[in-house]
């Protein structure tokens, strides 16, 4: 197994790091830098970022979602990462039931997101600024866990402390 991904399935694998519970206003995002990559882990109720969680039921609807997927596949606009670490947006992966068809008309439905750097200099990544209060205002708190070489950390962000230092 290469080095990179052992780290990612040991963070995954952490007890601390378990499933957030589906609270609506809360997020969770889940950070691991290895060799020169930065990876970031999205976990949201649909709620935060669309303001319902069901099958979209009208064009309105149904364009909330194209947008809010716009806006999630933007991530150098959400995810503001210090220049010295050279960092160029390499993929992103969204995953949640009104992407693919497969969303009920009622329930608790959440969207995944995978963002992905690679980085020329990722020691001088020192933290993250998330913008994602501003384009999802019924976002109002997020977990973070982080991993990286020299450890393991937890935090809170809000829409007043939206930098994740370490």
């Amino acid at each position: 197994m290469h080095p990179r991904f052992l780290l990612l399935a040991l963070f995954i694998s952490l007890p601390v790091f378990a499933a957030p519970a589906h609270v609506h206003g809360e997020a969770k995002l889940e950070i691991v830098v290895d060799g020169n990559t930065l990876a970031i882990h999205l976990d949201s109720p649909l709620a935060n970022l669309l303001g319902f969680e069901h099958a979209p039921r009208t064009p309105a609807e149904q364009q909330a979602v194209k947008a809010m997927a716009a806006t999630l596949r933007q991530a150098g606009r959400l995810f503001v990462l210090d220049a010295a670490a050279g960092c160029a947006a390499a993929d992103v992966q969204l995953a949640s039931p009104v992407l693919d068809g497969k969303a009920t008309a009622d329930g608790h439905l959440d969207l995944e997101a995978d963002f992905r750097w690679q980085c020329r200099h990722l020691p001088a990544l020192r933290g993250i600024e998330t913008r994602l209060f501003a384009a999802f205002p019924h976002l109002k708190r997020i977990g973070v866990d982080f991993a990286g070489p020299a450890g393991q950390q937890a935090g809170r962000l809000t829409p007043e402390v939206t930098r994740f230092a370490w």
